[in-house]
């Protein structure tokens, strides 16, 4: 995610960008590890709401409709790469931001690491298959409890509930990530092939992963009712 001045806000360019980038991967054979960072003070702050759309627009109702499913596609696509992912928190990691994490494998995260995840406070319903995904990996309790509340949820708390693998200084974040992945790719390619998709497989298994099947129809209801609160 390389858009540090807005502290790699998600936008449709991203969108497109990350859409490619996950078809090529689904294809790539050699690739066995994706890193997904964001570059500058923060992993990133969500959507880039002063961009309106942040998905390509179709012209008509059933185009729109898949257009709005668009981010749905990309963290479920995280799900059908052959590679295991890995993600590099820090900073801010904000709403879109955290879903895009919670999608994959593993997160290490940095001591300045706080995720929030707003939508409800600003009358948007949280999409994106996001509630399902977070139910997922921290249990249904705790996901309730950040998309209701909005909280931020500190470092320590992301380490206790699984969200984060690891917590480790910030300064250190790079050299732990680069262990990390060198310690992937001394396992035997075909092992590490299997027990990522075993692994991948279980994930979309799970119960609550069957109840994002409208929230694109969800998404595309409130933002035709124009309720939303920028503050």
């Amino acid at each position: 995610l390389n858009r540090p001045g807005k502290l790699n806000a998600l936008n449709a360019e991203i969108c497109g960008a990350l859409t490619g980038a996950l078809a090529d991967l689904e294809r790539d054979a050699n690739t066995r590890v994706v890193v997904l960072e964001g570059s500058g003070p923060s992993f990133c702050a969500g959507a880039d709401l002063t961009e309106g759309n942040v998905t390509p627009t179709g012209t008509d109702w059933s185009a729109r409709r898949r257009d709005q499913g668009s981010w749905q596609r990309i963290l479920e696509a995280f799900d059908r790469l052959p590679q295991v992912t890995v993600a590099a928190l820090h900073g801010h990691v904000i709403g879109g931001g955290s879903l895009l994490a919670a999608a994959c494998d593993v997160r290490i995260a940095g001591d300045d690491t706080t995720v929030r995840i707003p939508e409800v406070a600003m009358s948007i319903p949280l999409t994106w298959g996001g509630i399902p995904l977070l139910v997922r990996e921290v249990g249904l309790g705790l996901a309730r409890d950040w998309v209701l509340s909005g909280r931020v949820v500190g470092p320590e708390e992301l380490l206790r509930s699984a969200f984060a693998q690891q917590l480790v200084a910030v300064e250190r974040l790079p050299a732990t990530i680069d262990s990390y992945v060198e310690g992937l790719l001394s396992v035997e390619p075909p092992v590490l092939a299997m027990t990522r998709a075993m692994t991948s497989a279980l994930g979309r298994g799970h119960p609550a992963m069957a109840a994002g099947w409208a929230d694109a129809d969800l998404l595309a209801w409130s933002l035709a009712e124009q309720r939303l609160k920028f503050a």
